[in-house]
């Protein structure tokens, strides 16, 4: 089997080449990208989040989200406040310009979602759905499950020290 023929391969093509749009769009009307547009949709979720939470739950690095804030206080899309009960901690929110900004991204994330899936019938799509939903479910991992692979592919390579 050729290397861009692996279901791996081609589910991140799709992905890309729909994130590259959409990069376009926010960039082009919104001036933040699709990472920052992330982080509002995180906190038009949980209002308040604190950085830690934001990228654990959008997947963002620290320093990922750590960028994103920052872009987004400089654009007045999200305030940062201090947590009353720990004076360590700054929790964000969303502004006013921040909702504005965070419901157009999502019109912009639907319209370039239509637009990869245009070729799709509804039967397709509700297909579709239904084998990336058990896609994800059976490509969840744990350690365990990367040491059995790990022997199949390589024996036992740990080190005994």
């Amino acid at each position: 089997m050729q290397f861009k023929q692996l279901p791996a391969y081609r589910v991140r093509r799709v992905a890309e080449s729909i994130l590259d749009m959409a990069e376009e769009l926010f960039t082009r009307h919104l001036d933040i990208r699709v990472l920052d547009w992330r982080v509002l949709v995180k906190l038009a979720e949980a209002p308040g989040s604190i950085p830690t939470e934001i990228g654990r739950d959008i997947l963002m690095t620290p320093v990922q989200t750590g960028r994103s804030l920052l872009r987004l206080r400089e654009l007045n899309l999200v305030v940062a406040v201090p947590d009353p009960a720990d004076g360590r901690a700054t929790r964000y929110t969303l502004t006013k310009p921040g909702h504005s900004a965070y419901q157009a991204g999502m019109k912009i994330v639907l319209e370039v979602q239509a637009f990869a899936m245009r070729d799709l019938s509804p039967v397709e799509t509700v297909a579709l759905n239904g084998l990336l939903d058990r896609l994800m479910a059976s490509t969840a991992y744990t350690p365990e499950d990367v040491d059995r692979l790990s022997r199949v592919l390589f024996g036992d390579t740990r080190d005994s020290a």
